[in-house]
């Protein structure tokens, strides 16, 4: 288990502030799960992909590959960084880390 937590967003960058909160609280080896409209943040030339480029390598970003479907986001479009993940993967990530933070 990992002593860092994993922080899951589920609102559109645009439209709500838990994106902004987010980033002003993260810190080096902690974890990122977009889910439903969150995944909004990683279309290509926005300020949320660009923010999420430029935080700590040790940050690690994950994307729940059906809402990304569903919301017709192009995988190949994604950043490197960020890990396209099933459901199965993101119940993993939930125990893996020694707490969630839900936004």
């Amino acid at each position: 288990m990992t002593a860092h937590p994993l922080h899951i967003l589920r609102h559109s960058p645009a439209t709500h502030p838990s994106f902004n909160c987010w980033l002003r609280t993260v810190g080096p080896g902690q974890s990122l799960l977009l889910i439903e409209d969150a995944v909004y943040g990683l279309l290509p030339d926005t300020r949320s992909v660009d923010a999420l480029r430029l935080l700590p390598g040790s940050v690690k970003l994950f994307a729940l590959e059906n809402d990304l479907l569903a919301r017709g986001l192009a995988l190949d479009d994604l950043p490197g960084r960020v890990m396209v993940v099933d459901y199965l993967r993101m119940v993993e990530l939930c125990v893996e880390h020694s707490k969630v933070i839900s936004w």
